[in-house]
């Protein structure tokens, strides 16, 4: 039986409908998806699915190799380091930036008050990622945005493959959240950049000690 769709462009509301079901367990890490499988379960056509899974792919929440079906992939330690590397690069110079600037960030202090309340896993990855996406937006930089987005796809799979395990405390992502606010608002730009740069090092070292295990 076909799957209900939301009303809105069918390549994105499928998107949205595969992605929310990888990054729940729904679709497990190593697990491949080929387009006519899509299009039987969700009654649309091949190359609407083909589109829906080109945008996974690019977003970093699946891979394809030449001629292959496109596969959820299973991070290691090895990624989770490089990854966490170039996060680093791009989120320590956009908090440096908003701080020079005193910019406040409404859509960043949503997301801290949205993580305080989640009750499940997927609502506390989904509440962190928003979390640096709006601080990314309030930049106002489209350059820097599409630099962002090129590795925080892969980060949300990555935190939601591993959050299951309970690895990363809500309140503790939260009070760091809030830290690195109160460094933007008040113009710290130092000290914004120090909170995140120990921010993504705390969050890396545990994931990373997880998979090593």
């Amino acid at each position: 039986m076909a799957v209900a769709l939301k009303a809105q462009s069918l390549v994105d509301s499928l998107r949205d409908a595969l992605q929310e079901a990888i990054l729940r367990g729904e679709i497990p890490a190593g697990s491949q998806l080929t387009e006519q499988a899509v299009a039987d379960k969700y009654g649309i056509a091949r190359p609407t699915a083909k589109a829906a899974l080109e945008q996974l792919v690019h977003a970093g929440i699946m891979r394809r190799s030449l001629n292959r079906a496109a596969r959820v992939p299973v991070l290691d330690a090895d990624d989770v380091r490089d990854l966490y590397f170039n996060r680093g690069l791009v989120e320590r110079g956009i908090v440096t930036a908003l701080a020079q600037g005193r910019i406040e960030v409404p859509g960043a202090l949503r997301a801290v008050d949205e993580l305080r309340l989640a009750s499940d896993v997927a609502e506390i990855v989904e509440a962190d990622i928003r979390f640096h996406r709006a601080l990314v937006a309030a930049l106002g930089s489209p350059r820097a945005t599409r630099l962002h987005e090129s590795v925080i796809g892969e980060a949300h799979l990555c935190m939601a493959q591993v959050q299951v395990h309970h690895l990363l405390d809500p309140e503790v992502i939260a009070a760091e959240h809030a830290g690195i606010l109160d460094a933007v608002t008040s113009g710290s730009s130092r000290k914004a950049a120090d909170l995140m740069d120990d921010h993504l090092v705390r969050a890396r070292d545990q994931l990373v000690a997880y998979l090593e295990a």
